[in-house]
Formats: C-alpha cells, structure tokens, sequence
C-alpha cells in the first residue's frame, strides 16, 4: 500500500548511505514522494537533491520540523 501522508516533507539522511544510484553523504537532503510496505518492511521514497530517488528505511532519515509542521 502507498501512503502520500508525507508528500513533499523535506528529510535528510542522518548517516552515510550507499545506494544503487550513488553515495548520499549525512545531512543529504530531499522530498519524501511516498511511503510503502514491502515484504514486511515500512520504506519511504525520496528525491534526492542529488538529482536521483531511492528508497530509504525510516531510521535511515530525519524529517525537518519545520516541512512536519507546515503538512498539519
């Protein structure tokens, strides 16, 4: 199921993450697009500002308060 709840809150990677499309280095930022649940997993999918999407796992990134707070 995809969940939009989190379209266009701004997030950033709180670690270092290596991914298919590149290296996305802590405190990258970018635009959640959509959540889903795959094999059991809650993942949510994020263009990058680094010009690419991927999906990340929701300890992997942190939303900004600020994004958070305008979606209410």
């Amino acid at each position: 199921m995809i969940d939009r709840t989190h379209t266009g809150i701004r997030c950033s990677t709180r670690v270092l993450l290596r991914t298919v499309e590149g290296l996305l280095p802590q405190g990258s930022q970018g635009t959640v697009v959509y959540e889903m649940d795959n094999l059991g997993r809650h993942l949510i999918l994020v263009n990058w500002d680094r010009g690419f999407s991927v999906p990340v796992f929701p300890n992997e990134v942190a939303f900004e308060p600020e994004s958070v707070a305008r979606s209410h």
